[in-house]
């Protein structure tokens, strides 16, 4: 297959200079609050309009963006790039014409800031619709709530992902920044000092289907909200100056670290909020965190570590890849991390804090051994990329004739030359050609003199090793208790609790068509659910959940499927294996995402296995990390027909 899905990321070089747009919206007075409606559900806000003011400042500050200044008794600013509305300006309709506007003056590499401080609550509906927890995160526009109105004002989640899914469909980056409650998945409470309003109950709504495409050209999207779903958003201070303690938090963090990851810059503004409010709110962030304002996403996996007294237990175990005896570089941040990773050419690159071994693993998590004495000062909080990878006793077995090739394979000590293997390095026209099982191209490489040769062939026959390795691991076993469907039918129609059962010869999906993919949670206790795609080509996509969120545990008996708009396509024909994993604590199973062996992308000189080759060619405790214990596996594999 050419690629798995239409939401895989594609290649693109980027703009030659690539732009910051941004929507600030801030709203204090609503149409319909206590203050000019009694009985209603919540009052007026004090902090919000001003947040805007600290945003922009700190932004400005920051990243050198001249962004509109407020005009003296006007609720709206503007200039070419960016846009303010605030109070009775913020209506619904208001919003989203910003967002329009911004969106069609961006081109392809831009970031698109969209923030908002507000009233947030949540969207109830009678079907689960495409949250776990059955609830739906909307920001309130001034207009929100008017009696009689279903929806109202109210903007929806769905709405909200269909207008990110429309930018990064056209190479748009997206930074969502919402100080509001319930914020987590989409969007203060219903009171002056927290920004939430009562849930809107509505029966049967349809949610909007968003496109398909999602992440073209290197776009992507990161959600960094005030507060977790069902979670208050709070504004401190006195009458007159009150703020939002995530808007306080976030703009000190982006003026004192402008250059740090999204992942460095939300961990740090959870721990200033979380001890502000002692607990009572946490944010929430999710998307493409390992990329930086204004940068790409870099795809080196990294993990988080924690110090658990003189333990390092990291977050990843065999579930997600981790092997025994396998090095990791500590560092104190992600940037780090990732700085250290893309320097990986540079003579001695950035030096980790500590280098360590896993000595022992678990399901969901590994412990780690440093190799040398640690630091006194180690922070409690690290994040760990992998140096190199142990396969253990595993082989990958290659048939080589090429006494050239040969010479690089016994380089590789996860793989051993077999003539009667299931993989085969062959001579081609031109070139060598890399094939797997069933005769399927996995790569075609130049010869084996050539200096690229060494690079391309490692990177291929590393990403074939770690699913074949990793599959071992997630074999299904007896009394699993997960069920997985992947069908072709009716999207209208599907219903993700029922699965026919297959035909004698094997499911097949068809080329271009939607496949209906789903799980159900047979265990008797809550399970965090991933599904994982794999061509024949070792590419491996994350399906579920979708667009790097992290979701909420799904109940005993609840079915789960890929929100609407989604769609999984097979763009030709070949094998398509579907991993589905359930486990009783959150797996960072994004790690396991991977290009297929015929993309030399930019991290094939950042992996454990290639990076031997390419350069030879030239608080003590930050808290624990969730522990796995119990945990099942279903495999579906498909073949895509024309």
């Amino acid at each position: 297959m050419k690629a798995l899905l239409p939401l895989m990321l594609l290649a693109w070089s980027g703009a030659a200079a690539a732009e910051v747009r941004a929507v600030f919206i801030g709203i204090d007075h609503y149409d319909f609050s206590r203050a000019r409606l009694p009985g209603a559900g919540f009052d007026d806000l004090s902090g919000a309009v001003g947040d805007t003011v600290r945003i922009k400042a700190a932004i400005a500050t920051a990243y050198g963006i001249t962004v509109d200044a407020p005009v003296a008794g006007k609720c709206r600013s503007a200039n070419r790039v960016s846009e303010t509305l605030t109070d009775s300006c913020a209506t619904k309709a208001a919003i989203l014409g910003s967002w329009e506007r911004a969106l069609a003056a961006s081109a392809p590499g831009d970031t698109l800031i969209l923030y908002f401080a507000g009233h947030g609550s949540r969207f109830i509906d009678d079907r689960a619709l495409d949250q776990a927890s059955r609830y739906n995160s909307t920001l309130m526009a001034a207009d929100a709530r008017q009696p009689g109105a279903q929806t109202g004002a109210d903007i929806l989640d769905h709405e909200v992902r269909a207008f990110i899914d429309r930018a990064t469909g056209s190479g748009v980056r997206v930074v969502t920044l919402f100080d509001s409650c319930n914020s987590g998945t989409a969007s203060r409470d219903g009171n002056s000092a927290s920004r939430t309003a009562p849930d809107l109950r509505v029966a049967g709504l349809q949610p909007l289907a968003a496109p398909a495409q999602y992440g073209s050209y290197g776009a992507y999207r990161v959600h960094i909200g005030a507060a977790g779903d069902g979670q208050d958003a709070k504004e401190v201070g006195s009458v007159g100056a009150r703020a939002g303690v995530f808007t306080t938090a976030l703009a000190a963090a982006l003026v004192d670290s402008p250059q740090a990851s999204f992942a460095d810059l939300a961990a740090r503004v959870v721990r200033d909020v979380t001890a502000a409010t002692r607990g009572r709110q946490v944010p929430h962030a999710e998307g493409a965190l390992r990329a930086s304002w204004g940068g790409p996403e870099i795809k080196v996996p990294t993990f988080e570590v924690v110090r658990d007294g003189d333990r390092l237990v990291m977050a990843g175990g065999a579930l997600v890849g981790i092997t025994q005896g396998s090095r990791f570089a500590l560092f104190a941040a992600t940037s780090d991390a990732l700085r250290a990773g893309s320097n990986a050419l540079r003579a001695g690159g950035d030096a980790p804090l500590i280098v360590a071994r896993v000595s022992a693993l678990a399901a969901g998590t590994a412990t780690l051994t440093p190799e040398a004495a640690p630091p006194a000062n180690l922070p409690g909080r690290l994040v760990a990329c992998e140096l190199s990878h142990d396969f253990g006793s595993a082989k990958l077995r290659l048939a080589v004739t090429d006494a050239a090739a040969l010479a690089v394979t016994r380089q590789l000590g996860f793989v051993t030359e077999d003539p009667r293997g299931p993989f085969a390095l062959l001579a081609d026209a031109g070139g060598m050609v890399l094939r797997g099982r069933g005769g399927v191209v996995l790569a075609r490489l130049p010869t084996a003199d050539d200096p690229a040769f060494a690079v391309q062939l490692a990177a291929a026959l590393e990403k074939v090793a770690r699913v074949e390795a990793w599959l071992a691991v997630v074999t299904p076993r007896a009394g699993d208790t997960l069920g997985l469907c992947v069908q072709n039918t009716n999207p209208a129609t599907f219903d993700p609790a029922w699965c026919p059962e297959p035909p004698a010869g094997g499911r097949t999906l068809k080329v271009e068509m939607p496949a209906m993919v789903s799980v159900v949670n047979t265990a008797s206790s809550p399970r965090h659910v991933y599904v994982l795609a794999i061509d024949d080509k070792y590419e491996v996509a994350l399906v579920l959940p979708a667009f790097g969120a992290i979701d909420p545990a799904i109940e005993a008996g609840q079915a789960l499927r890929p929100p609407e708009g989604q769609d999984i396509v097979p763009i030709g024909p070949g094998e398509l294996r579907f991993v589905a994993l359930a486990s009783d604590a959150p797996l960072p199973a994004g790690v396991l995402e991977q290009s297929a062996t015929d993309v030399i992308d930019l991290q094939a000189c950042l992996s454990a296995v290639a990076r031997a080759f390419c350069l030879g060619a030239d608080a003590r405790r930050a808290g624990g990390v969730p522990q796995v214990t119990a945990w099942s596996t279903a495999i579906a594999t498909t073949r895509v027909v024309p």
